[in-house]
């Protein structure tokens, strides 16, 4: 089903190449799949492209947490966070910030 997934909202991206909510949609769905560093990748991009997709650094972070790069999640927590006052999103904001503790909790 993934493939297939991942199909359909390729095709939908390459008639709206500029969608971010179809460039996150793709990157989810590369992290179900398992490949997380493409997911990764992905949402580097998306950040590259649009610094205030608050949705991906959450999901970032995760991600390197998942590969054991605690520092890297950390990082992007802080400037997710901080992008988060840009935008006025007080509830993601919290959410980086809590993920952020939890992260420096378990570094090694």
């Amino acid at each position: 089903m993934s493939e297939e997934r991942l199909g359909q909202l390729r095709a939908m991206l390459a008639e709206e190449p500029g969608d971010l909510f179809l460039r996150y949609a793709i990157a989810l769905e590369h992290k179900r799949m398992g490949a997380m560093d493409q997911a990764i990748e992905d949402l580097e991009a998306i950040l590259r492209d649009d610094a205030k997709h608050i949705p991906s650094y959450y999901q970032l972070a995760l991600l390197r947490a998942d590969q054991g790069q605690f520092a890297e999640a950390i990082t992007v927590c802080e400037a997710g966070s901080l992008q988060c006052i840009v935008t006025g999103d007080r509830k993601a904001r919290m959410e980086l910030i809590a993920l952020r503790d939890q992260l420096a909790e378990d570094l090694p």
